[in-house]
């Protein structure tokens, strides 16, 4: 297959690159900080900053170019968020979702009418596990990844009538440098959230350096691409983090909110 990987230099984005192009799958990774490489026995390479049309635009150009059509469109690029709500400012709510989901949207646009041409195509989106509920300190990335989630549920019935299909797959936390790029409000020394703040921000740093290889997501990924139909959602993560989202649905949300509260120990 011919595919495109959006937020492929780091990641879970990188491994899924690295994990199709093994398989024999003809890869071009796009990210902010590479440049334009074509090769013919490696992975190519175009830069795409999913912040930009124009950026975007040129690089589905590029990519077009090179593949003639596209088998599938991946998108890993993404961006974490830990603060309280009362925190953020909605400029930095709004950067988060200019990665998480604008960026999406500019891709999706940009490859769609490619995709509708062609009456073939897939669309992988990498959501988050954190987008069935919103945890504590993580509201924004939560609601980002909610936001993208429910953009797929519908974008998935518009473009059935063409033969495209779309879905989204939610990891949980897998061994990435997602707390490097982490938005981080300013959370002041006599804030009334800094012990919780400080407290929750070091465990899921911790939980990420201790968490799995993101190859097990790609894996995820390889396996959905051989299906005959998508479904609308995939998961993949640890046993306690895949029993949340089912937990939701079968408790009262109240007793589901003080277990995510128990969680976390607030």
């Amino acid at each position: 297959m011919k595919i495109i990987i959006t937020g492929a230099t780091s990641g879970i984005g990188k491994s899924i690159a690295n994990y199709l192009f093994a398989e024999g799958h003809q890869i071009i990774g796009c990210g902010r900080r590479v440049e334009d490489k074509i090769n013919q026995n490696q992975i190519s390479w175009l830069k795409m900053d999913v912040t930009n049309q124009q950026s975007v635009n040129n690089a589905i150009e590029k990519a077009t170019q090179h593949f003639g059509e596209i088998d599938a469109l991946i998108q890993c690029a993404g961006q974490g968020a830990i603060g309280s709500i009362e925190s953020f400012f909605p400029e930095e709510i709004h950067e988060v979702f200019q990665l998480n989901f604008y960026g999406t949207q500019r891709v999706n646009q940009a490859v769609l009418p490619i995709m509708r041409k062609q009456r073939h195509g897939r669309i992988l989106l990498i959501s988050s596990l954190a987008a069935e509920a919103g945890l504590p300190f993580q509201g924004v990335y939560c609601a980002s990844k909610a936001a993208l989630d429910i953009l797929t549920e519908s974008l998935r019935m518009e473009i059935n009538q063409f033969g495209l299909e779309a879905c989204v797959i939610q990891p949980g936390d897998f061994k990435t440098e997602v707390a490097n790029h982490r938005k981080l409000p300013l959370i002041k020394d006599n804030s009334p959230y800094k012990d919780q703040f400080d407290r929750i921000n070091e465990t899921a740093t911790k939980n990420v350096e201790q968490a799995a290889d993101p190859v097990k997501v790609a894996k995820k990924v390889s396996q959905i691409l051989k299906k005959n139909k998508l479904k609308p959602k995939y998961r993949v993560g640890s046993t306690i983090e895949l029993v949340m989202p089912k937990a939701k649905t079968i408790l009262p949300a109240s007793w589901f909110e003080k277990l995510i509260m128990s969680y976390y120990k607030l």
